[in-house]
C-alpha cells in the first residue's frame, strides 16, 4: 500500500464537501478476503442525518448478512432488503449532495463514541446496524458508554453515516 501524506484534521472538523464531521480513521474491512484501505469515517450533521425514534427492524428475523461488527455499509445494505425502518429511512437521505449514507456497525458506533462524544445526545441510545441473533440487535447508550443489546423491535435514536478514502479528508 502507497503511504499517504497528509495532516490528519481534528476529529469533531467538519470536512469541506463531504457533509459530514471526521469521526474516526477505521481499518478497511476485509471482503472476499482482501483487505481493502483504510477510510474515514465521517458522521451527519446532527440536523439532517439523526432521528430520535426508528427501530432496527423485525423481532425474530434473522437478517442474512447483518452481523459485521465493522462495516456498517454492508449492514445496511442487507437490512434495506429486509426492510429496516433504520436502514430505510438513513438510505433516502441526501445531505450536501452525497446519498451515500448508512446505519453504523457496532465498531464504527463505538469509534465515534470514543472520539467524538460530544456529537451525540449525552442520554441517547443509538442503533447500530450490527445483529446479534434473530431477536436482538446492539445499541450503544451514551449516557453510561456501553455497548448493549436490545430487541430488534425497540426504537431508538440512528445517526447517518457515510465512509470516505483517506486522500479526500480536507478541512
Amino acid at each position: 500500500m502507497k503511504p499517504v501524506n497528509f495532516t490528519l484534521p481534528a476529529f469533531g472538523s467538519v470536512i469541506a464537501g463531504q457533509a459530514g464531521i471526521l469521526a474516526a480513521i477505521m481499518r478497511g474491512p476485509s471482503i472476499f478476503g482482501v483487505e481493502q484501505p483504510p477510510y474515514a469515517l465521517l458522521i451527519s450533521d446532527k440536523s439532517e442525518g439523526e432521528t430520535d425514534k426508528h427501530a432496527y427492524g423485525n423481532y425474530g428475523t434473522d437478517v442474512a448478512g447483518a452481523t459485521s461488527r465493522t462495516n456498517g455499509k454492508a449492514n445496511t445494505d442487507a437490512l434495506v432488503l429486509a426492510q429496516s425502518p433504520a436502514a430505510l429511512w438513513v438510505r433516502e437521505l441526501s445531505i450536501g449532495g452525497h446519498s451515500d449514507w448508512y446505519v453504523p456497525s457496532l465498531g464504527e458506533l463505538n469509534a465515534a463514541a470514543a472520539n467524538v462524544p460530544e456529537q451525540f445526545e449525552p442520554k441517547g441510545i443509538y442503533q447500530a446496524s450490527t445483529q446479534l441473533s434473530r431477536n436482538l440487535a446492539f445499541v450503544q447508550d451514551f449516557e453510561s458508554g456501553r455497548s448493549n443489546w436490545y430487541l430488534k423491535d425497540y426504537e431508538f435514536r440512528v445517526r447517518a453515516f457515510r465512509a470516505i478514502p483517506l486522500e479526500l479528508l480536507t478541512t
